[in-house]
C-alpha cells in the first residue's frame, strides 16, 4: 500500500510535468529563443552531419550537439521532441532528486525538498532551452542516487554505472569536474572503500577521456581528452580585461562580468579554441598579479547573488525570474551555514560529507580556478537545496530546544 507521504509525492511530480509542460509550449516555447550558446550548438550538429570537422566543434562538450543531430535525423520536428525530452529528464530529476534526499535527511526533508525542486524556476527555465543544462541536472541527480547506492552497498555494478554516468554527464557539461576525484579521496579516506571500486571508476571514467581523445584525434588531428572552453574560462577568471576577442574574430564577455560593467576588451594572437595557450596566459596573469588568487574567492558567493541567471533574464518572465533568484539566495546561503554548524552533530556526518559535502566543494573549486556563472550552480541546486532545507530545519529544531 502506498504511503500518505509517497501519495503526496506523486501528485508533486504530477503538478511538475504540469508546470514543465505549460511553460515550454505556452509561456517560453524553445523555437522562440535560439541564440548565442544554443545557436551554436545547433551549428555544431549541423557541420558533424554534413562530415565537417573543426576545432571549434569541440570547444563546448560534444555530447549535447550529438543528441540535437540524432533528433534531427529522426525528424524535421526536432525542436519538439528535444523539449519533450527535456521535460522528462526534469520530472525523472525530482524522482531520483526526492529518493535520494529522503533516504539521508528523512522523508519530511525529501517531500518538502520535492516540493521546491517542482517549482525551482530556473529547472523549469532550462526544459524551454536548446541549452545542456536540463539534461545535465538530470545527469547530476542520477549521479547523487548512484553515489548513495555505491556508499552504503559497495557493488560493483555501481562502481560501473557512477564511472559511467559521470563520463556522460562530462560529455554534456563538465562543471562536476572536480567531483569525480573529490568522490573517490572521500571513499579511500572515509570509507575505505576497497581498492578494485575505486580502480574501476577510474578506468571507467579514464577510458572515456581516452577515446574522447582519439575521436579528437581522428577528426581533427588533435588529442583532446575535454572541452576546450576551459582556457577562456580560466583567463576570464584570473585576467583582469573580461571582454576577450580572438584571433578568429569572435568575442565573449561573460553575463556576470556584463552585468559588472567590465566592457574593457583584451584581443588575443589564438583563435579560443587554444585551450592550452589560454591556460598558460590565465596563469602569467596570477603571476603578475598573485592577488587574483584571493579575490577569485569572490566567485563563490557569485553563485547565488549578483550574478542574474542567463538568458533567463532576457525573457518576459525575467522580473519573476529576478525576484525568485533573491529569495533562493536568502533560503540557501543561510541555509548551508546553518548546515555547516549543525554538521557535526549528526549521525550521519561521513556519509552527508561524503555523498553531499563534496560535491558542492567541486562546484565552489570550480568557480575558484576558472570563473563564476550562476549556470554553473544551477544543476548542483540538486544538493544544495536539500542541504540548505536541513540547515532550517536544524535551526528551527535547535530554537524549539531552547525554548522548552
Amino acid at each position: 500500500m502506498i504511503s500518505k507521504t509517497n501519495r503526496i509525492a506523486y501528485i508533486i511530480l504530477g503538478i511538475s510535468f504540469i508546470l514543465r509542460l505549460y511553460y515550454v509550449f505556452f509561456v517560453q516555447p524553445m523555437s522562440s529563443a535560439i541564440f548565442s550558446d544554443m545557436k551554436n550548438y545547433i551549428y555544431v550538429a549541423d557541420l558533424i552531419a554534413d562530415g565537417e570537422w573543426y576545432p571549434q566543434n569541440f570547444f563546448q562538450p560534444i555530447g549535447f550537439p550529438y543528441l540535437i543531430l540524432i533528433l534531427k535525423k529522426l525528424s524535421q520536428n526536432w525542436i519538439f521532441w528535444l523539449e519533450s525530452i527535456q521535460i522528462i529528464a526534469s520530472v525523472a530529476t525530482l524522482w531520483f532528486f526526492w529518493q535520494t534526499t529522503k533516504e539521508v535527511f528523512g522523508e519530511k526533508i525529501g517531500l518538502i525538498s520535492l516540493g521546491i525542486g517542482a517549482i525551482h524556476f530556473p529547472w523549469i527555465v532550462f526544459v524551454g532551452l536548446a541549452l545542456a543544462e536540463s539534461l545535465f541536472i538530470f545527469l547530476l541527480s542520477l549521479l547523487a542516487w548512484i553515489s548513495l547506492r555505491f556508499y552504503r552497498d559497495q557493488k560493483t555494478i555501481y562502481a560501473v554505472a557512477w564511472g559511467m554516468v559521470f563520463f556522460l554527464a562530462f560529455l554534456i557539461k563538465g562543471t562536476h569536474v572536480f567531483f569525480g576525484p573529490l568522490f573517490l579521496i572521500g571513499l579511500f579516506y572515509y570509507k575505505n572503500t576497497s581498492f578494485k571500486n575505486i580502480v574501476i571508476i577510474s578506468l571507467v571514467v579514464g577510458s572515456g577521456l581516452l577515446a574522447h581523445g582519439f575521436f579528437t584525434l581522428s577528426t581533427i588531428g588533435k588529442f583532446q581528452i575535454s572541452a576546450s572552453a576551459g582556457g577562456l574560462n580560466f583567463v576570464e577568471g584570473k585576467c583582469g580585461l573580461k571582454n576577450n576577442a580572438d584571433s578568429a574574430g569572435y568575442s565573449w564577455l561573460s553575463p556576470l562580468y556584463y552585468q559588472l560593467d567590465l566592457h574593457a576588451m583584451q584581443k588575443w594572437d589564438e583563435p579560443f579554441v587554444n585551450s592550452s595557450y589560454f591556460m598558460k596566459e590565465g596563469m602569467k596573469c596570477i603571476v603578475n598579479n598573485p592577488l587574483v588568487l584571493i579575490q577569485s574567492l569572490e566567485g563563490i558567493p557569485f553563485l547565488f547573488m549578483g550574478n542574474t541567471l542567463w538568458p533567463a533574464n532576457q525573457f518576459k518572465t525575467s522580473g519573476w525570474m529576478r525576484f525568485y533568484e533573491l529569495l533562493y539566495a536568502l533560503f540557501s546561503i543561510g541555509g548551508l551555514i546553518v548546515y555547516v554548524r549543525f554538521l557535526n552533530s549528526s549521525e550521519n556526518k561521513i556519509e552527508q560529507i561524503t555523498l553531499w559535502c563534496l560535491p558542492v566543494l567541486a562546484l565552489f573549486l570550480c568557480v575558484y580556478i576558472f570563473k563564476s556563472e550562476i549556470r554553473f550552480r544551477i544543476p548542483f541546486d540538486v544538493w544544495i537545496i536539500p542541504m540548505s532545507l536541513k540547515g532550517w530545519m536544524e535551526l528551527k529544531a535547535a530554537r524549539i530546544t531552547l525554548l522548552q
